[in-house]
């Protein structure tokens, strides 16, 4: 099982009129009772941004909400007045100027999820399609509600995930708590579009509103030229 030391030094001979000597270090723990050793890592990686929008560095989605993980951030500029503003919940954490770095516990609290059903209906007939999510799936020669489930289903969307919830029901989740898109609602809905030859149909309901996760670590570079940050997280599954 891997090791992980963290070790933080602070010192100073003129900062206080004795001098400033604080160190300390420890070995990285999961959480719980029993804890073991933090044994899992994102590896270290830059992100290189050339403008003033934020970014998304890392999105609480990913990890498991509410466990040990440690977030590892560092400016790699050498101009001096370059900086990244740090904001985790929705609020600023603070400025990272060139040479600097952070390392803090990261919670990862999850956002929720959207989630909608398709209910198919009726008569269906071979070329008869449904388009969602820019994937078409496009029914051959079984017209039966259950043979288009079962395309429906075996498909692979690029933001959703979709599951069977019965012969004539697929159940659609996004993969991004920050997807915040309302699905179009009824038989006419303008988001998930049926095209048959005969009287088949796909009834679009909700069933979960989504609600953004705010615990995502994003940053905003103060200058549109290039900046690169380095970054890690160590965490558990």
């Amino acid at each position: 099982m891997a090791t992980i030391t963290a070790g933080l030094t602070l010192s100073s001979e003129d900062l206080t009129s004795n001098g400033l000597v604080l160190s300390t270090s420890g070995n990285l723990k999961k959480a719980g009772y029993k804890r073991t050793n933090l044994d899992n890592t994102t590896g270290i990686a830059r992100k290189s941004t050339t403008s003033t929008d934020q970014y998304t560095i890392f999105y609480a989605d990913e990890f498991t909400a509410d466990k040990a993980h440690k977030v590892y951030l560092k400016n790699t500029s050498v101009v001096a007045s370059e900086y990244f503003l740090v904001t985790l919940d929705d609020e600023p954490m603070g400025r990272l100027y060139a040479g600097d770095f952070a390392f803090f516990p990261w919670s990862a609290t999850d956002g929720v999820k959207a989630a909608f059903t398709v209910t198919f209906a009726n008569d269906w007939a071979e070329n008869d399609t449904a388009v969602f999510d820019g994937v078409t799936i496009t029914l051959g020669g079984t017209e039966t509600t259950a043979a288009m489930v079962d395309l429906v289903v075996a498909a692979k969307y690029p933001n959703f995930t979709v599951v069977e919830t019965s012969s004539t029901v697929a159940t659609f989740t996004a993969k991004d708590s920050n997807d915040l898109s309302l699905i179009e609602e009824g038989a006419a809905s303008d988001d998930y579009v049926v095209t048959t030859a005969g009287s088949g149909t796909g009834t679009v309901a909700r069933t979960v509103a989504p609600v953004a996760s705010a615990n995502d670590i994003k940053i905003t570079p103060s200058v549109a030229t290039t900046m690169t940050l380095e970054h890690a997280v160590l965490y558990e599954l």
